[in-house]
């Protein structure tokens, strides 16, 4: 009997490998994520494959949406990229994985705001609750591109430290790229509570950002547990903050 030459045997366990690839199932992705996180992120009841699969994302035991679903789009491994089209519960947006980095185009992402503050020790004291809008038209990490924008609503602001005030407010963090940095503009669209602020975020270095909270006027009184935990003064007092995580 004739023996295969070793080329054939090369595309035999190509063809295998290839085989097992495509058919890795959706929990693979959730290992990875789990993996690189430490277990803070994962996505929870996944099914499906990683091509075409869907899963709950949840922080620490919270969950952010209610479902995740992900499809692949071949035609970008001629960009040598790997591309999805994402939609996250009523949201989507288009993903590119490369050598580059990740890419997020044409993205309207929601997600609950409480498990991600609790993930900052600073913030986790405050009881942070609402939703935050992800919106932007094109977007790269981790070095931004002169065209990448973004910006993150925070609707329904709330803090358990406030139960007598529901919503403190909405508001709007403006990033726009500076050099290897994200500038960040934050400013306050309406509420009890005004914020205002500016920092800097970089992969290297981490976040940097000055923020300044005071109560509305006639607002004070039903804030003051709320602005005694950021510091002490009268109702009215402007309180500043200062985060720097890394």
């Amino acid at each position: 009997m004739r023996r295969l030459h070793w080329s054939w045997w090369l595309a035999l366990s190509l063809l295998t490998l290839l085989f097992i690839f495509v058919r890795l199932p959706a929990s693979v992705f959730g290992s990875i994520i789990a993996a690189k996180t430490g277990d803070k992120f994962v996505l929870a009841g996944t099914s499906g494959s990683i091509w075409q699969g869907t899963g709950q994302p949840v922080v620490e035991g919270q969950a952010l949406a209610e479902q995740l679903t992900w499809q692949w789009r071949p035609k970008d491994l001629l960009k040598a990229s790997l591309g999805y089209d994402l939609k996250l519960d009523a949201g989507q947006a288009q993903l590119n994985i490369g050598l580059g980095g990740i890419s997020l185009r044409n993205a309207d992402l929601t997600v609950a705001a409480s498990p991600l503050f609790k993930l900052a020790e600073r913030t986790r004291a405050y009881g942070l609750t609402g939703q935050l809008r992800l919106a932007t038209a094109e977007m790269h990490w981790p070095t931004p591109q002169a065209e990448s924008q973004l910006s993150i609503d925070w609707r329904g602001a709330g803090s358990s430290l406030a139960p007598s005030v529901p919503v403190l407010g909405d508001y709007r963090i403006g990033l726009t790229p500076s050099g290897k940095a994200w500038q960040l503009q934050l400013s306050t669209l309406n509420g009890q509570l005004v914020l205002n602020g500016s920092g800097k975020w970089q992969a290297s270095e981490g976040l940097a950002a000055d923020i300044t909270l005071q109560a509305a006027p006639g607002s004070g009184p039903a804030l003051v547990p709320f602005l005694n935990q950021v510091g002490a003064g009268s109702p009215e007092a402007e309180r500043r903050l200062r985060f720097n995580f890394r």
